[in-house]
């Protein structure tokens, strides 16, 4: 399929601890009131203590007979102009501009365009930005005024209404994102939401019948097997198997293949979709088709060889020359397009439609009434076909995808409510083993470019996965839960990909586990869809060493989202308040729900203050989802940092029960009731055999009143994860520097080393006290961050080594015994894969084969790797790797 392409910003934060944003308040409306005045020949502008001067015609039509004009104004969340017109004999409206004049002078004037039209006009005048955007997904800005082409035959007496003009104004945060402040972003992203109303105010969760991995078409023939390929003609027993799934999953919408265009036959085909409606309707699912809008077939299920052999229809380049696709401006062309599908969804009952394939360039025909050069009327023509669809029925979905939607974006969303981005693609490259992982955290910086870039509103896109790549060095179940929560972070809307033949090919356990992890979180995004379709952006961009964080805030209330794509820990500062969406409270309860559950560690105890600071920590490839609500009055006693299995009551104190990592130092706070002060701790590992019980321990850290912080030790070694202290060079000491501060080098990340949970007793003994309720709160210990020397850069071309240690607590003889998907694995990161290769490496002093992961959908992207198995026994490893460089270029400069 097409892919599209368009420009990204990759984030300027490349550190372990993310700078910290401007603290702009995000808590207010997007908008400040704007009031319009016209007079003699003047328009003036107010809104935000700022005015603005317009000298000229608020609009004038270029039209051959005279017109009899009349403009009315409404005003709400902006500003918005109606005209209408009316001529007195047949004429020609050839152009509607509005503001045809000039605009004071002193002011900064930035338009926000695309490569078919421009979108917005921002004028900047001290700390506030006034925004004028036709009502359209097309306009031309310059310095003749916001105008567009009409090109419209008007008869006598006829009435003609011109698009509407909307005019905003934000106040300016000081952040930059490309050309565009982040307020502008959000005003036009939220104008978008509300200029027209929502046709959905519940997430879109969808599914697609097609699979990617058998597709190739090549040659005028259709080279591949329609093994588990579900269609309506050759497979619709695999249809009606997808049905059921979605239906057992959640998934609303499933889009099918083959187009009503595609089909091979009329009649079988008829017969087969009648009885794969019957059973979608009898399960909920709603079921749709697919179109080409520029030649109606799909290359991959067009059996046939059908074409569209009219000559006359296609655009025109200039000198005559055609080009490969329809032009949407012939009326003839999209007339029978809309109406052939208005009538095949009707019949059938089909509810969703995917639109693929779109490439509008301007045309130069002369004989399809349109000016040369024109996109608007195909714009238009396209524009009339959605909507058409649209009316067929209230829950109807119109869903693009490829092609270059984006340059209609983001106003195309009035006709076009969610956007599939782009089909399996690799943009940026980031060391990993797994594509299910990789094109995850492709999708979610997509989202986030697409959003600051075209000003799409994130509860517009569908973050599509795709499980296309069981040959993943890492084995899928593995990366399942990140990369299907790490779009959700972003975006309420979810499409899953080839869902059926994934789960297929899984265990029976990971099978049961996914259906019951999909189907929870999809009914827990539609019960919380009041906050989740609100999206804020309040941690870095995606990208190598980002720590990202999703707000869904409304008033008191909502859900932090944090993820973190890296093989090391990032860290981030939030400020509680307006920077982060809260409008309304003062007093609030912060609550992990996703990976674990209960009030954080992080947070002051008993509850959080508006304006305190709370630092955040995130483990390497991992989701992080906090709730945010107001606090009311917990039961004593409460643990905060950890979900307690029990806790019991005993004479002296209490006894709670926990389960704890191996190995692991986590931290914990209580809250007792009024009156009882801890007075010690003791921990217990809970075992029935001596010989498997072992040594834990608990620390008391801050003690008041009735709260207490303590650090609880997990018994055993703790199983390595991230691998951030190297030496460099044979002779140098162990420094931190795990965020690309060597040439690139971005350390590395042990993958399946075997580790379990533990049950851990903790013995709270407590003292009487006569204190009454406390009003004070006890805050957690200050967070420090690691620190990170930088290493002595070696030389920028040529071998250098690096050393690490660390302890492998393996429980299982380690041969062949254990699955391949269960390996334990070294991944190393280079932050460019073009200039390191790692031609050496050693365990306990022992030569080992380093592996390569080449990417499937990018052969540039590698990745090195180690394999554990047979290699190494439980205990202390020494991990010796020989790197050379080779090229000449200056390392990356990194935050």
């Amino acid at each position: 399929k097409v892919i599209m392409v368009f420009i990204f910003f990759v984030s300027s934060c490349f550190a372990i601890r993310a700078h910290d944003r401007p603290k702009f308040n995000w808590s207010g409306d997007r908008f400040v009131p704007v009031k319009i005045k016209v007079e003699n020949g003047m328009v003036r502008l107010a809104g935000g203590n700022q005015q603005l001067t317009f000298k000229g015609e608020l609009f004038r039509l270029d039209a051959a007979g005279k017109l009899k004009t009349e403009w009315t104004k409404s005003e709400d969340d902006f500003t918005t102009l109606y005209l209408t017109a009316k001529s007195e004999k047949e004429t020609r409206l050839n152009h509607v501009i509005w503001f045809a004049g000039a605009w004071e002078k002193g002011v900064e004037r930035v338009v926000h365009s695309t490569k078919l039209m421009d979108n917005v006009l921002f004028i900047r005048k001290k700390g506030i930005s006034f925004f004028l955007s036709l009502d359209f997904p097309y306009s031309r800005i310059d310095s003749t005024g916001i105008q567009y082409p009409a090109s419209v035959l008007l008869g006598e007496g006829q009435t003609y209404q011109p698009h509407s003009l909307s005019i905003g104004a934000c106040k300016l945060s000081g952040e930059m994102v490309g050309e565009f402040d982040r307020a502008e972003i959000e005003a036009v992203s939220t104008y978008i939401e509300r200029r027209f109303p929502a046709r959905f105010e519940r997430p879109m969760v969808l599914s697609a019948g097609i699979t990617n991995r058998m597709t190739d078409v090549r040659e005028g023939r259709i080279f591949y097997s329609m093994y588990d390929n579900p269609t309506v003609s050759l497979s619709p027993e695999l249809v009606a198997e997808d049905l059921h799934l979605n239906a057992e999953l959640g998934i609303e919408y499933y889009q099918v293949f083959e187009g009503v265009f595609d089909w091979p036959d009329g009649e079988q085909t008829g017969r087969n979709m009648d009885s794969l409606q019957r059973i979608a309707k009898s399960l909920g699912v709603r079921m749709g088709d697919y179109v080409v809008p520029q030649g109606l077939y799909c290359p991959h299920y067009n059996f046939t060889q059908r074409k569209l052999n009219r000559p006359d229809w296609k655009i025109r380049e200039p000198g005559g020359g055609l080009a490969h696709r329809e032009c949407l401006a012939v009326d003839e062309y999209v007339d029978m397009m809309t109406n052939r599908l208005v009538e095949h969804n009707k019949k059938y009952g089909l509810q969703i439609i995917c639109l693929d394939f779109l490439n509008i360039k301007p045309c130069y025909a002369n004989d399809h009434h349109h000016p040369p050069g024109d996109t608007y009327q195909q714009i238009k023509g396209l524009v009339k076909m959605m909507s058409a669809l649209n009316e067929t029925d209230e829950n109807f979905l119109v869903w693009s995808n490829s092609g270059n939607w984006l340059e209609l974006m983001p106003k195309l969303i009035w006709y076009n409510p969610n956007v599939y981005l782009t089909d399996p693609h690799v943009r940026q490259y980031a060391p990993h083993l797994n594509i299910l992982k990789n094109l995850g955290d492709g999708r979610r910086e997509q989202m986030v470019s697409v959003h600051n870039r075209y000003f799409v509103p994130y509860r517009a896109f569908t973050n599509y996965e795709y499980y296309i790549a069981p040959n993943s060095r890492l084995a899928d179940p593995r990366v399942f839960e990140y990369s299907f929560l790490q779009g959700l972070a972003v975006t309420p809307n979810l499409g899953l990909g080839e869902i059926r033949s994934f789960l297929d090919r899984v265990s029976s356990k990971d099978n049961a586990r996914m259906k019951k992890f999909i189907r929870h979180w999809l009914d827990f995004i539609r019960d919380n869809f009041d906050v989740w379709k609100h999206t804020s952006q309040l941690g870095d961009a995606p990208g190598t060493g980002a720590a990202e964080v999703y707000g869904h805030i409304k008033k008191d209330r909502g859900f932090l989202c944090f993820v973190n794509q890296n093989a090391f820990p990032v860290h981030k500062e939030l400020v509680l308040g307006g920077t982060i969406g809260l409008s309304e409270g003062n007093a609030f309860l912060l609550s992990e729900i996703y990976p674990e559950s209960g009030p954080i560690i992080e947070q002051p105890v008993p509850f959080a203050r508006r304006g305190d600071t709370i630092q955040f920590t995130l483990a390497p490839y991992q989701v992080r989802f906090v709730r945010v609500e107001p606090y009311t009055n917990q039961s004593p006693p409460a643990v905060y940092g950890a979900s307690p299995l029990r806790i019991d009551k005993s004479g002296d104190g209490y006894y709670i029960t926990l389960k704890i990592p191996q190995g692991r130092q986590k931290q914990i706070a209580l809250v007792l009731p009024d009156g009882e002060r801890v007075r010690e701790v003791t921990a217990a590992h809970h075992s029935l055999v001596p010989m498997f019980t072992f040594p834990v321990h608990a620390t008391l850290l801050q003690v008041q009143e009735n709260q207490a912080f303590l650090s609880v030790q997990g018994p055993r070694e703790e199983a390595p994860t991230t691998l951030t202290r190297w030496r460099v060079g044979k002779d140098s000491s162990y420094r931190q520097f795990p965020v690309a501060q060597h040439e690139g080098f971005l350390g590395a990340y042990i993958h399946n080393a075997f580790s379990e949970d533990y049950e851990v007793v903790l013995k709270v003994d407590v003292e009487r006290t006569n204190a009454s309720r406390t009003t004070k709160r006890l805050y957690p210990p200050a967070y420090r961050q690691p620190s990170v020397a930088l290493a002595e850069l070696p030389p920028k071309a040529g071998t250098v080594t690096y050393q690490t240690e660390f302890i492998l607590p393996f429980i299982e003889r380690y041969g062949l015994d254990r699955d391949e998907q269960q390996d334990a694995i070294i991944e190393f990161g280079f932050s460019d894969p073009g200039k390191a290769v790692i031609t050496a490496a050693k365990l306990n002093g022992k030569d080992v084969p380093v592996g390569l992961y080449t990417n499937s959908k990018n052969r540039a992207h590698k990745t090195h790797y180690l394999e554990l198995k047979g290699q190494v026994a439980p205990g202390k490893v020494t991990l010796e790797i020989e790197v050379t460089y080779q090229d000449t270029a200056a390392p990356k400069k990194w935050h």
